[in-house]
């Protein structure tokens, strides 16, 4: 279902994504390579609460964007990486997400609360793990060092002023034609150049903060540290590529060369690492190639693509160029030929992952023509799940093909009995509402769909899936008890974030 879009509340939600997000490809500063700490001069401007709960608000803005990528194997591979690096850094006791947005620029920015996007431009161009892991453990310093609860503090007075020329742009841009949009851009530049010079050299010292406990992470996780200071230098290409086309807001924001000397000077130092990339490394840059495509042309040109690759033996994975080929064969409706590269994909390769393993048997389950067909499809996700029990895409997929099997009791059995998807997982009551739905129980279908809006960060339409729920009543005394508490939960959640909201803004425009 579909909400309405506040303006006041999308106009909050772009400035932040603007302003207090962290662009890799922000400026810096020159100074000795000992920066003081900024971490804690914030911690009385914003409680790791409100941040939170400030960031759960935008990232249920972020999930309603197309280019939001909700896809199981990219999920599980970035948030995978993440806290590869987040258990061995200052931040270890925090709630971090980590999630893909469909975007060709090279770039991640952090959110308040823990939350951190990748563009998958930046993906695609890392020439190896080390080089993501360092955009992600820079923004991992910025998080841990609670640098943008230090902006909002300081950015009480300029506040009012940007939400203002937000919803200027907005306006503007909602008049269409080439003439709003470039309206739109002169509000938002309109209402930066009012704050921007009490945020601009904070900005670069945080950067630069970031770097340096980014560096320490990269490194204690186990990674090359030359790949922070590799990728800065592609990155510092990339903004020359883009230096034409970009908005001005990222124009103004350039990779500089203290920055990237700053690394060098930080991995002079080191022992060569040797680190080997995981096949999925390579597998999910294959799978972001088509998912990055969105019509039928762009997956025949990424078929087309693969195929090439394959002929030419130009991947440095031959297993992930066939995964490629499966991948976007399956978006072009081609099962058989798509079940032919998966098995490809999985024998080119001895290596263990349940990304190769679903998109067999996921394949397997669409060429199938007959029930027993599919019963030996649904078999090997089976095995799959139970020789990864905590992978969130070996168990789901396993699950989904016993609903499309039209097994929704076994499915909710094994729902219930599994570990991988976590009752704080969306996709946990996502497959929950499948299942009650194809059973015909209202109340409880409701509340699964409920309780993933709000795992979501859409209150509104949990709580309107709730009230759905209670009206259906066909749920036992203790399910209709429990929906009415959380309708009451909800209520007072709502209320609460409005509240947050009014403080954090002041009195607004």
């Amino acid at each position: 279902m579909t909400t309405s879009l506040n303006p006041l509340r999308f106009g909050i939600v772009l400035l932040l994504a603007f302003v207090l997000a962290a662009p890799v490809a922000q400026p810096a500063r020159a100074q000795s390579i000992e920066l003081p700490s900024l971490g804690d001069a914030g911690a009385e401007e914003l409680s790791p609460a409100q941040e939170r709960r400030i960031g759960e608000q935008i990232m249920a803005q972020i999930r309603r964007d197309p280019d939001y990528l909700s896809d199981p194997e990219c999920t599980q591979y970035i948030n995978h990486l993440g806290y590869q690096l987040v258990s061995v850094s200052a931040a270890r006791s925090q709630d971090f997400q980590f999630f893909i947005v469909r975007d060709p620029m090279m770039n991640a920015f952090a959110l308040p609360g823990g939350f951190i996007g990748v563009h998958s431009g930046l993906i695609l161009r890392a020439d190896n793990e080390s080089e993501l892991a360092s955009v992600l453990a820079h923004e991992i310093g910025h998080i841990s060092q609670r640098h943008i609860a230090r902006m909002l503090g300081n950015q009480k007075d300029s506040m009012a002023i940007q939400i203002g020329a937000l919803l200027l742009a907005i306006l503007a841009a909602r008049a269409g034609g080439s003439s709003g949009g470039d309206l739109a851009q002169a509000a938002i530049m309109g209402g930066q150049a009012a704050a921007i010079q009490q945020q601009l050299n904070f900005s670069r010292d945080a950067e630069r903060e970031a770097d340096r406990v980014g560096f320490t992470t990269l490194v204690n996780a186990g990674f090359d540290g030359h790949g922070m200071e590799n990728f800065f230098s592609r990155l510092q290409q990339g903004s020359r590529l883009y230096e034409g086309t970009a908005p001005a807001y990222l124009r103004t924001h350039p990779l500089t060369v203290e920055r990237i000397s700053d690394m060098q000077n930080r991995s002079r130092n080191l022992r060569f690492k040797q680190r080997p990339d995981p096949i999925d490394f390579f597998l999910v840059r294959s799978r972001l190639r088509v998912l990055q495509e969105t019509t039928t042309q762009g997956w025949h040109d990424q078929l087309d693509y693969f195929n090439r690759q394959i002929k030419e033996r130009a991947n440095p994975s031959e297993a992930a160029a066939y995964y490629g080929a499966g991948v976007a064969a399956l978006k072009l409706n081609m099962p058989d030929l798509a079940y032919e590269d998966a098995l490809a994909a999985r024998k080119a390769t001895t290596a263990q992952s349940t990304m190769l393993d679903k998109l067999v048997s996921e394949t397997r389950f669409a060429a199938a023509k007959t029930d027993e067909e599919r019963k030996l499809a649904l078999d090997a996700a089976r095995d799959t799940a139970a020789r990864f029990p905590l992978s969130m895409v070996a168990v789901g997929h396993y699950i989904d093909l016993l609903i499309r099997s039209q097994r929704y009791e076994q499915a909710i059995a094994v729902l219930r009995d599994q570990q991988a998807i976590t009752r704080s997982q969306p996709l946990y009551y996502a497959l929950l509402g499948r299942s009650y739905e194809a059973l015909g129980r209202k109340s409880l279908q409701h509340q699964a769909i409920g309780e993933m809006y709000a795992l979501l960060g859409v209150k509104p339409a949990a709580l309107q899936q709730m009230e759905l729920a209670r009206r259906a009543g066909d749920g036992d005394f203790y399910t209709m008890s429990e929906i009415d508490a959380r309708v009451r939960e909800l209520q007072d959640d709502i209320k609460r974030d409005q509240d947050t909201m009014r403080q954090t803004i002041g009195r607004g425009p």
